[in-house]
């Protein structure tokens, strides 16, 4: 029997959810609980372009509580992007999640334990990665936020950024962000704005 995922996805209203299978420990530039963080859920809100609002953190723990989750559990983005559209790609131990738009919000799980240096790695790894594949695409994006989860390593079990696990995460973000900036590009061409 296959392993389960480390993350379950959900599309609640306006936004994109990710329940992780056990507590993650995470780095992100998220309006809420961005920096390092320990958190069980990632929640990409939808809101309209200009209506980011006076305080990101308290709308996005709003919306939290309104799923009936604790806002000091969770991971939380602004995003203009269309979260239904919400891309995911799987690649060796990592996964990625792309929504994106005129901004990106990508969310990557790692299945191996990581040490904070090898977060923010993983973290730079990705930022690259969503970078590249906007470029291959020839979309340009205001903003790219980026969340990087993974389990709390153990006494004694290695927490370094290795280079398969780097590659995977490199993989796995490019092709999440790509397929996502296509599906935006294919939107945008059916709505006569390109």
């Amino acid at each position: 029997m296959p392993p389960a995922p480390a993350v379950r996805l959900s599309w609640p209203e306006d936004a994109l959810l990710a329940d992780f299978r056990t507590p993650m420990r995470c780095v992100s530039s998220a309006a809420l609980n961005g920096g390092l963080a320990a958190a069980g859920h990632w929640l990409a809100l939808q809101v309209g372009a200009g209506e980011l609002g006076d305080d990101p953190a308290l709308r996005l723990a709003e919306a939290a509580l309104a799923l009936r989750l604790d806002p000091r559990d969770v991971v939380g983005m602004l995003t203009t992007a269309d979260v239904r559209a919400g891309v995911r790609r799987d690649h060796g131990d990592a996964t990625a999640v792309a929504a994106v738009a005129g901004d990106v919000a990508v969310l990557l799980v790692a299945d191996v334990p990581l040490g904070d240096a090898a977060l923010v790695a993983a973290l730079q790894t990705a930022t690259t990665a969503a970078g590249d594949a906007l470029a291959a695409t020839r979309l340009r994006a205001a903003a790219v936020s980026v969340c990087v989860a993974a389990p709390p390593a153990r006494r004694g079990e290695p927490a370094r950024l290795a280079g398969a696990l780097a590659a995977s995460i490199g993989l796995a973000v490019h092709g999440a962000v790509r397929s996502g900036a296509r599906i935006h590009q294919r939107t945008l061409r059916a709505l006569g704005e390109v």
